[in-house]
């Protein structure tokens, strides 16, 4: 798979969802030596690395973590996701080779946009602004490289990724390295991170642009995400608090999806009807212009209308054909809504966990009950730390159906294989499934890539 990353900005996309809403086109099919020719050009560079982050996010990764949790299943004959549905990877699963792939080309881009703007002659704002997006964007693809590929700090894995630095130029040693530890790759996204947020803007021109290009509050709100993982409860609560600034949960719950660039948002991916996200297309069933393929889990339905009162209830459907349910929360014609990458419940959230950790159960309790009162339900009746921290995991549960933060969720909590243990489907071959092997807890590294690079290590159930 590196072969296919070695053509560098070649790699770039040729049509965006962002082009009204980031001014200039994303360009491609060029070299490296002429992308960074005057401020335009480098820009459409930068554009361009929203497009394939656009792609990792369009539905890969939420659907394939949700398929392989116990929020959604796969009811159709789509092989690659009924085996994420089944525990069941293979190391020639093509969704799984096109997520890593793409995640590889976000960090191409952003390794050369931060090698070549610094010696550009323009201003040292549009360089530190560029540079600072790239570092964001390498920054999440890390993050989720390690934690889809290589696991959880402390919880499970012990090998990470592949880290390359520097702008694929030809083919070179650094192409066939072998795989960091896992407490690398984490470090790498972190290191990413912080100089993003040290280089980023506070706010850009208009509001449309600090949702939808990358912003100190975004970095911020990546940090408070990467330390919970990392089980770092200050620095957790340090960024989430930071990405919050005092602004109260007040965006009605179904408004965050339904308007794009909601005051919720702190980073939200850009889409429109000719480059549609597809969380949608998966879901919703032929008779709405759907595939039909995906569905949530019965027992996952009830979790959501067990509670008259809660808003998030709502955004449910029946698929009367298949006899399943399916959110709605992304319901635009033709795919054409954003996805909300970073929201500011999820830093309320994270905030609260991380007080909870830390003993401070008076907090942990407001944050949590922030998150319900917006949605129109009671105060939790939690007052341990063990009861506020079964009540949090299970709050993000309802907070983020279809958002790709369950299967997460379970497995950096140390749960996978008790949670997902004998998970019952209401469709397909197996009536039930279970984890069993803890091994798969991550992805297979794509056979092609491991045939390309014969350094690279398979984790170890998949070899």
């Amino acid at each position: 798979m590196m072969k296919k990353i070695l053509t560098a900005l070649l790699l770039i996309a040729t049509a965006s969802s962002c082009n009204s809403i980031l001014e200039i086109e994303p360009l491609a099919q060029i070299s490296s030596n002429q992308a960074f020719t005057d401020l335009n050009s480098a820009q459409g560079v930068v554009n361009g690395l929203y497009n394939n982050l656009q792609i990792v996010y369009q539905w890969r990764v939420q659907v394939i973590s949700d398929v392989a949790s116990d929020m959604s299943q796969q009811i159709d004959t789509w092989d690659a996701l009924i085996a994420a549905d089944e525990f069941n990877w293979g190391a020639d699963n093509s969704e799984v080779e096109d997520l890593y792939t793409t995640l590889y080309r976000c960090i191409d881009i952003s390794n050369s946009i931060i090698a070549y703007v610094p010696g550009m002659t323009i201003a040292q704002a549009d360089k530190d602004d560029m540079m600072g997006q790239a570092y964001f964007v390498r920054g999440l693809a890390y993050f989720d490289l390690a934690r889809f590929w290589g696991g959880v700090p402390n919880v499970y894995g012990t090998d990470g990724a592949v880290i390359k630095l520097t702008p694929s130029v030809g083919i070179s040693q650094e192409d066939y390295a072998k795989r960091s530890t896992l407490r690398q790759t984490y470090d790498q996204a972190e290191k990413d991170l912080v100089e993003a947020l040290a280089k980023l803007p506070e706010t850009r021109a208009t509001a449309v642009l600090s949702k939808a290009k990358a912003t100190k509050p975004a970095a911020r709100a990546l940090l408070a995400r990467y330390y919970l993982y990392n089980q770092q409860w200050a620095n957790a609560e340090k960024y989430a608090t930071d990405a919050i600034a005092n602004k109260p949960l007040n965006t009605p719950f179904e408004t965050i999806f339904k308007t794009k660039n909601s005051a919720e948002t702190l980073f939200e991916l850009q889409f429109n009807e000719n480059d549609g996200q597809g969380i949608r297309q998966w879901y919703y069933p032929s008779s709405q212009n759907g595939r039909g393929g995906t569905a949530l889990h019965d027992a996952m339905y009830a979790e959501m209308v067990a509670n008259p009162a809660d808003v998030r209830g709502t955004l449910v459907a029946k698929n009367t054909t298949a006899n399943v349910y399916y959110p709605t929360k992304w319901s635009a014609a033709q795919n054409a809504d954003n996805f909300q990458l970073l929201r500011m419940s999820e830093q309320y959230l994270i905030r609260a966990e991380a007080r909870a950790e830390q003993n401070n159960v008076t907090g942990a309790a407001d944050d949590l009950n922030a998150v319900r009162t917006r949605a129109g339900i009671a105060k939790t009746t939690a007052s341990t730390k063990a009861d506020l921290i079964t009540a949090i995991l299970q709050e993000r549960k309802l907070e983020f159906v279809g958002e790709g933060q369950r299967w997460f969720d379970v497995i950096r909590r140390g749960l996978g294989m008790t949670v997902f243990s004998n998970v019952r489907r209401s469709k397909g071959s197996l009536p039930s499934y279970s984890i069993k092997v803890a091994g798969r807890q991550v992805l297979p590294f794509p056979s092609a890539e491991v045939r390309t690079n014969t350094n690279i290590q398979q984790n170890e159930v998949y070899r």
